[in-house]
């Protein structure tokens, strides 16, 4: 297979290759865009201004789909826990059951608490002393039985109760994450239509540049309050390389060499640490888009695929040259196998394997220093 590399392409090219590998463009009315072909400074900007608003509205369309999933997850544990302490009260119900049987019988025999027949004859005032202590610790062991058993029952209708509602409330967030992934992946199409005919103009492609240095500059200088201080100018790679290392400022980490990891048109918003199923937490940024969009390097390095399923699916793990990893998951196909790779070349396209099905979309984590991952949204949507 030929080796395919981005950073080295024109954009032009680059935007028509995308545009092959995710489908055909569907031209949008040009009463609602300036026209591509009016090189004019004002439509520039006008058209810089429509990619940044169709940006904007994919990126808050994502951000309510991921969301919608996380409380999906959270709801899914929710559940699961009831049902797994509804489980415990009943075995302890269970096992309470024989005892409440035996009180039930033993004073159904004894008439009602009137006494017990086998101590019943005793002679001599000692030997009834002896019958009324012995009478009054049964009593007393056979009251708590039944006050034990009448509270774990009350538990047990509540627990009930409570799974009943957590399972209504799951089956709506069931809908609410279907109607929300809809909505999100029309919101990305929408923007791939949008940048691919805005994106033809140079000067729509510097301002929009401009605008992303910018705002990279603004998180290098601030990463203190990178995610109020960052613009998010969105999906497309130009391919072009970038320096600069990695830092830490306020626990905020911000990878400035990277490029943007999808080439393409894609939504993405803040998702770390958001509740997944299993008890697990997410380590990375989602980033939707359509099936298919290249993935690039961010960083040059050794890239190593894995086809092993599970939850990440298809999978590259990239050990950066700059002492970064850097790993992607779900993807829909690789580009070449196991390989050194540069800055920008392809990887891999983006994909719904693993536990994304149905929802096309890179999980992209950064590991600083070959450690543990640190939140990668400051970094991807400065780079973006």
């Amino acid at each position: 297979m030929l080796k395919r590399r981005i950073g080295s392409r024109p954009w032009g090219t680059l935007m028509v290759s995308a545009a092959l590998a995710v489908g055909s463009i569907v031209a949008l009315p040009a009463a609602t865009l300036a026209t591509p072909a009016d090189s004019s400074d004002a439509a520039a900007e006008k058209a810089a201004a429509e990619i940044q608003a169709a940006r904007d509205r994919a990126n808050a369309a994502a951000d309510a789909a991921f969301a919608a999933e996380s409380a999906l997850d959270a709801l899914d544990i929710e559940v699961t826990n009831i049902e797994i302490e509804l489980a415990d009260l009943e075995a302890r119900s269970g096992s309470l059951q024989s005892g409440v049987e035996e009180v039930a019988v033993q004073r159904f025999v004894s008439g009602g608490g009137g006494g017990i027949p086998l101590l019943s004859g005793l002679d001599g005032p000692s030997a009834q002393a002896q019958a009324d202590v012995l009478i009054e610790i049964v009593s007393d062991t056979s009251q708590s039985t039944l006050d034990e058993y009448d509270a774990l029952s009350k538990e047990l209708a509540d627990k009930r109760r409570s799974l009943e509602r957590a399972k209504e409330k799951q089956a709506q967030a069931i809908k609410d994450n279907e109607e929300a992934r809809a909505k999100a992946l029309a919101e990305v199409e929408r923007l791939k239509k949008i940048e691919a005919q805005r994106l033809k103009d140079e000067k729509v492609r510097k301002i929009l540049e401009a605008a992303r240095l910018k705002a990279q500059a603004e998180a290098m200088a601030q990463a203190g309050n990178v995610s109020g201080s960052i613009l998010n100018t969105g999906a497309g790679n130009t391919g072009a390389r970038r320096s600069g290392a990695g830092f830490y400022d306020n626990g905020v980490y911000v990878d400035g060499s990277i490029l943007c990891p999808v080439a393409g048109s894609a939504g993405f918003g803040d998702t770390w640490g958001a509740p997944r199923s299993g008890g697990r937490r997410h380590q990375g940024v989602d980033m939707m888009s359509s099936m298919g969009t290249p993935l690039v390097a961010v960083v040059s390095g050794d890239m190593s695929i894995s086809d092993r399923g599970g939850i990440a699916g298809r999978a590259v793990f990239l050990r950066g040259s700059n002492g970064n990893n850097y790993f992607y998951a779900h993807l829909s196909a690789f580009e070449g196998g196991s390989r050194y790779v540069e800055q920008g070349d392809i990887i891999g396209y983006v994909g719904d394997t693993g536990n994304a099905r149905g929802t096309p979309h890179l999980h992209f984590e950064i590991h600083p220093g070959r450690g543990s991952p640190v939140n990668p949204y400051p970094s991807v949507r400065a780079a973006c």
